[in-house]
C-alpha cells in the first residue's frame, strides 16, 4: 500500500479555499492544468511509499505516539505558487503555515518523518536515497498536464488573494493512495487524536 501521513482541512478552511479556488482557477488553462477534487485536498507531512505486512501497523503506532506528543496546532493559509518551479510546472499549490510560533507543525513532519524511517529502514528501495527536501506545507489545487509547458507568472499576480482562514487540527491521519487512471484516490486508514 502506498501510504502517507498528513492533515486535514476543517470544513470551514475547505469550504473557503474552494470559493476561492473556484474563482482563481478560471484564470489558469485547462488545456494546461487539471484540477484537484476538494475532497483529497490535505497537508502532507511525510509520504512513505510502498509499506506491506507489519510494517504498516509499526508505522501507526509510531504516528500514534507523533500525535500523542504534539501540542495543540493551529494552521492557516499563506502563499501560493507552482513545484518544482515556473519553467516546468508540475503542481500548483497554496501554502499552509502554523499560525501563532508554537513550531508544533515542525516537531509534527519530524516526527512523521522518522516514523518512516524507523520503520522502514531495512527496506531496500530505502537504501541510497538522498537526503529529503525541506518540508513546504501545501494543498494541492491543480496538476499540470503533459507536455508540462512553461507558466506565466503574471498569472499568479492576477489571482484574488487568498482566504485568512486559520484552524485547528485536531487528528493526525495514516492515509492509503490509490492509483487510478482518473487520479488519486485517498483512504484514510487511521486517525490519531493530537494532545489537545
Amino acid at each position: 500500500m502506498r501510504l502517507f501521513a498528513a492533515l486535514d482541512l476543517s470544513d470551514d478552511a475547505r469550504e473557503a479555499l474552494a470559493e476561492w479556488w473556484l474563482e482563481a482557477s478560471a484564470h489558469l488553462d485547462v488545456a494546461d492544468w487539471r484540477d484537484v477534487p476538494s475532497r483529497n485536498w490535505h497537508l502532507t507531512l511525510a509520504f512513505f511509499g510502498d509499506v506491506i505486512g507489519d510494517d504498516v501497523a509499526e508505522l501507526a503506532d509510531t504516528l500514534a505516539d507523533c500525535a500523542a506528543n504534539a501540542g495543540p496546532l493551529y494552521l492557516k493559509l499563506h502563499g501560493l505558487g507552482v513545484f518544482p518551479g515556473p519553467e516546468r510546472p508540475r503542481v500548483f499549490w497554496a501554502g499552509v503555515e502554523e499560525a501563532g510560533e508554537a513550531n508544533e507543525l515542525k516537531g509534527l513532519v519530524r516526527c512523521c518523518r522518522h516514523a518512516g524511517h524507523a520503520t522502514l529502514r531495512k527496506r531496500e528501495d530505502r537504501r541510497g536515497r538522498g537526503k529529503e527536501s525541506p518540508f513546504r506545507g501545501h494543498i494541492t489545487l491543480a496538476r499540470a498536464r503533459e507536455p508540462f509547458r512553461p507558466m506565466n507568472l503574471n498569472i499568479l499576480r492576477k489571482l484574488p488573494p487568498l482566504p485568512e482562514m486559520e484552524w485547528q487540527v485536531e487528528t493526525l491521519g495514516l492515509y492509503q493512495s490509490i492509483l487510478s487512471p482518473e487520479g488519486a484516490r485517498y483512504h484514510t486508514l487511521e486517525e490519531f487524536e493530537l494532545n489537545i
